[in-house]
Order: C-alpha cells, then structure tokens, then sequence
C-alpha cells in the first residue's frame, strides 16, 4: 500500500510558483496512527534512557551507602565504649582534683568550655584521644601538686619581695626576703605544694617557722607562726595545715612570712601566687 502514493501540490499565494511532492497513499489516510505510534517511540527512547541513567546511578549510591555502613561498622567494632567511659570519668575526676588544688590556693577554677577537636579526626581515634587528654592531666596535676603555686592565707598582702623601708621606724631601707600577709593570730596557714618538712621550730627572726621541701628545688618558708601543726620528716600534700598565724620572732604584729627558694636561691613569691 505504501507504493500507491498521492501527489500534494503545494502553491504559492501569488500563484507564479507550484511544487508538488508525492506522498504515500497510506500515510496520508492514517497520519493519526502513524503520530502517535512515532510519539510512543520516542516516550519510549526516553523512558529507557532514564531508566538507563537511574540504574547507574543508583548503583553508585547504593555502594556508597554500603561503604559507609561498612565504615561505620567498623568504627563500632573498634571503640571500647567501656573503656571511653572509664577515660572521660578520669578526666572528670582529673578536673575536679585540679580544681580543688586550685580552691585551695585561692586561684581560679579551671573552665573546660565546649571546644572542637581537628576535623581530620576519626571516631575511631576516640580511645586514643581520651587516654591522651586524661594522661596529659595526670601530668598538669602532678605539677600542680608540686609547684608551689597560689597562696599559703588568704590575708592582705602588707609587704612584697625586695627593698623595703623598715618596719620599725629607723628610716632606713632593709631587703625582704618574701611576702607578707595581715591575720589574726590562730587562723590557718597551708603549705602550697606536696612536699617534706625539712624543719619545724625556731629561726631566727622568723620565729617559729615552717620549711618544706618540693619537687624540682623548689623549697617554701612560713614564719612567725603562733603554732606549728607539723614534724620534721613528715610528709605533707598541697592544703595541709602546717601551723597558724602568729607574731613570734622580729614581727610588728599578726602577719604570715612567705618564702620561695628555687636550688637554695630565694626568689619572688609573687611570681607563684596566681597560676
């Protein structure tokens, strides 16, 4: 049928140009089937592409996805959660410890405000971060055990380290060997680190005196106390009560006479006095 064709003459509107052109018979009586038959096939072509294009990137995903559950799973079987409790509960307890040091010194709390860690690091590390952080405080609690930082009262400090007018109104200028702090007679004086007491009784015109002996060459004095709460030889922590304020010895009145020694050399106290 498709050989039985129709001539279409196509004519100009001024009539001076004709053009004919040869058609199919069938195409002509069935133009309707033969457009939608031709629309189908392309809904079609475009069906299959789509699907062609779904397919492969579903696939993609599908492996990612899969990739990042075997990830994550991996990540779970690696975390000892028992174990990552145990260390953030240590440095909860590191953090307290270090805080009550602090208190007792009279200095500031520690504040541990919410921070972020590097972005590279994996969950996996969680172990390995915490056992870091919870031994890198050990380490800062052992110093601070150690070093005496902070005050040993909590009085006004009434003279500094250095040259000093003397106190008992001759006009002329004296070395202070320390600071010291105005109290009434009895309150407590704290010694400001772990340490030994290498003596405990009278010197001098420091009256009755306290020294300590810390880590590192450091050594602290305490004198003019009115009571000395300490032996030789005994072993004491930072905050332990070594004696209470006094007058004894060259004193003009109730006060605490604080010394830092570094290798035997007397140094600033002031210099240790806040963190």
């Amino acid at each position: 049928m498709l050989k039985h064709k129709t001539s279409v003459l196509f004519v100009n509107n001024s009539g001076k140009e004709k053009k004919a052109i040869q058609v199919p018979t069938a195409l002509l009586l069935s133009w309707r089937k033969y457009l939608i038959g031709g629309t189908l096939l392309i809904l079609l072509l475009c069906a299959s592409l789509c699907f062609l294009i779904f397919k492969k990137t579903s696939s993609f995903y599908t492996l990612a996805y899969k990739n990042r559950l075997e990830h994550v799973n991996r990540i779970k079987d690696e975390i000892n959660v028992e174990k990552v409790k145990a260390s953030f509960k240590s440095i909860d307890q590191r953090v307290q410890q270090i805080n009550q040091l602090l208190t007792e010194r009279g200095l500031s709390k520690l504040v541990l405000k919410n921070a972020g860690g590097p972005e590279t690091l994996d969950l996996a590390d969680i172990d390995e971060a915490a056992a870091f952080y919870d031994t890198e405080l050990v380490k800062a609690e052992n110093v601070l055990r150690h070093t005496p930082i902070g005050r040993p009262h909590f009085g006004e400090q009434t003279s500094g380290f250095g040259h000093r007018y003397n106190p008992f109104g001759s006009g002329s200028v004296e070395s202070h060997s320390g600071l010291d702090f105005r109290g009434e007679i009895g309150e407590t004086v704290k010694t400001t680190a772990d340490g030994t007491v290498v003596f405990a009784g009278v010197k001098g015109g420091y009256g009755n005196c306290v020294m300590v002996q810390h880590q590192n060459g450091f050594q602290t004095l305490y004198g003019h106390l009115s009571k000395i709460n300490v032996k030789e030889r005994q072993q004491i922590r930072s905050g332990d009560k070594i004696g209470e304020v006094g007058s004894t010895g060259r004193s003009t009145g109730p006060h605490l006479h604080y010394e830092v020694f570094i290798n035997g050399v007397r140094t600033d106290p002031s210099r240790y006095t806040k963190l």
